[in-house]
């Protein structure tokens, strides 16, 4: 098998279809083809869909035949499995399901361990009497370093991934995972025999993470105007009033010293945000300001709000 994606939170079918369909518009190789996609919906209902060819686009289609794609990608736990077209039935074993989670992974997850059990299942027997996806997923591959597989094990509230000692001295693999939104949403990736293997797990996260971000309410955000001087020194800062307006804009970046013109870097990304001199969270969002001197001079309409993810 030649990648997995799980993601748990807000949209998480979502965000790992989004993923395979990242990875397919530019990887070459062994994708394209088999694909199981599993999720586990808050009420623990299980959806599915699986296909021996076509990848993400058949995996869609027959979800919506069977008028399943909305609850498939408002699922909070998911997971897909897909490579090369035509793969032994039943496809479903390449990614054990149940109430506890879901397990799936990339070479062969379904394969026997030493006690006869297929490491995927294996896991997730070990997760249903409540051992969580990362100490199940370790004890597990540790026991059989020399099988081929990695993998990968979600639940609503945790996620748990690694390879075995053989799959590791592989010089294909890719491998990513993100905690987003303080570890309320986790995606993680893993992948062989696809091109360019340097990067196509960051892709699939990252377009993953985009749709697990896009899920929850917005951020909270504050609208520049013209006006205030952002301030040379030696830190960056966005201070609010009580009431949440601007205040005070400092930064650290020497450039802006005698700057004349439009740029985003008025309020940098990542800058702290304090309010009543306590921080409140990080700018994950950039505006975009006319400077002359420091001075906001004007504001772009489309582009006037800086929001900040709370700490």
């Amino acid at each position: 098998m030649t990648i997995g994606i799980a993601a748990r939170g807000s949209n998480a079918g979502a965000a790992v279809l989004a993923g395979l369909a990242a990875v397919e518009a530019v990887g070459s190789g062994e994708i394209r083809g088999f694909g199981v996609f599993r999720a586990l919906g808050p009420d623990g209902t299980l959806i599915d869909a699986e296909t021996q060819d076509g990848g993400h686009a058949e995996l869609l289609a027959s979800l919506d035949r069977r008028g399943l794609r909305a609850p498939a990608e408002a699922a909070t736990v998911a997971a897909l499995i897909s490579s090369g077209p035509n793969r032994p039935e039943p496809l479903t074993q390449f990614l054990a399901a149940g109430p506890a989670g879901l397990v799936t992974g990339h070479r062969r997850p379904d394969r026997p361990g030493k006690d006869g059990v297929a490491v995927n299942l294996a896991v997730l027997k070990r997760m249903a009497v409540g051992e969580t996806p990362e100490s199940a997923v370790a004890a597990v591959l540790a026991a059989n370093p020399e099988l081929d597989a990695g993998l990968i094990a979600v639940t609503a509230g945790a996620l748990g991934m690694a390879e075995t000692d053989r799959v590791r001295r592989r010089c294909d693999r890719g491998a990513a995972r993100l905690s987003l939104q303080g570890g309320a949403a986790e995606v993680a990736v893993l992948h062989n025999a696809i091109q360019p293997f340097e990067g196509l797990a960051g892709l699939a996260a990252g377009a993953a993470r985009r749709v697990l971000e896009a899920a929850p309410p917005p951020l909270p955000a504050v609208r520049l105007a013209p006006g205030p001087t952002v301030e040379l020194g030696g830190e960056d800062g966005l201070w609010l009033a009580a009431d949440g307006t601007v205040e005070r804009i400092a930064s650290a970046n020497p450039s802006l010293a005698g700057f004349a013109g439009w740029t985003s870097g008025a309020v940098y990304l990542g800058t702290p945000v304090y309010r009543d001199g306590t921080r409140i969270g990080v700018t994950v969002t950039e505006a975009y300001c006319r400077l002359d001197d420091g001075r906001i001079l004007e504001v772009a309409p489309t582009a006037a709000e800086v929001s900040w993810r709370v700490d």
